[in-house]
């Protein structure tokens, strides 16, 4: 990836739980998928770690086409050819943004020859007791570089 010459997007978790011991916190977050850090940039390989439905499921690859404000994919405002120009005035723009956290939007090989693109949303991965207690959870986006 390091390649690549594109727009580049860096994603920290989050993580949370009732651990407070870090040295089996960190144990236990260690066998997420998901890693605390992740760079992602236009271009890249991606494959998805968790299904989300059943043509995107865990293994499907994609290409990261561009990023996006979630609000705003599938609209006018969605900058759709990557060049920044939306169609809309500038300042038209900044009021209909509405988070500072752009997302990936991934073109995935589908079943049948076929693509599908997707904006790729921020997932949970938790270890609970039986009671329901969140021992450890971490909060990232669902991919992963190939």
């Amino acid at each position: 990836m390091s390649h690549l010459q594109t727009e580049k997007k860096e994603y920290c978790a989050s993580d949370g739980g009732t651990i407070t011991d870090p040295i089996q916190r960190d144990k236990m977050l260690a066998n997420f998928m998901a890693p605390k850090n992740l760079v992602l940039r236009v271009g890249a390989q991606v494959m998805l770690i968790k299904n989300i439905d059943e043509t995107l499921v865990n293994g499907s690859m994609g290409k990261i086409l561009r990023f996006v404000d979630p609000a705003l994919y599938g609209t006018d405002y969605d900058d759709v050819d990557g060049t920044g120009n939306t169609g809309k005035p500038k300042s038209e723009r900044k009021k209909t943004t509405t988070t500072n956290m752009l997302m990936p939007v991934v073109e995935f090989a589908v079943p049948n020859r076929g693509r599908r693109e997707a904006i790729i949303m921020t997932e949970t991965w938790k270890v609970e007791l039986p009671s329901g207690e969140v021992q450890v959870s971490r909060v990232q986006v669902w991919r992963l570089i190939v």
